[in-house]
């Protein structure tokens, strides 16, 4: 079998706050899609699809920063 070669390359606290941060990124932007405004001097800056997109983003970079710790367990 073989290997991805992904490399860690921070802590796995600093991988855990960069997870959180990207989960509450694709909450907030899934809380702010469903919302419907036709106001249009409330446009967001960044739009919902943006933030799912770069939470996700950052989640998946969280989750491989923490796999010592989950290769620990």
């Amino acid at each position: 079998m073989k290997s991805l070669n992904i490399d860690v390359v921070m802590s796995w606290e600093y991988g855990l706050a960069i997870f959180l941060v990207g989960l509450f990124l694709v909450i907030y932007g899934v809380r702010q899609d469903k919302k419907k405004d036709d106001d249009f001097t409330k446009i967001p800056l960044i739009k919902p699809t943006t933030k799912i997109m770069f939470g996700v983003i950052m989640m998946i970079f969280g989750a491989i920063q923490m796999l010592p710790l989950i290769k620990d367990l």
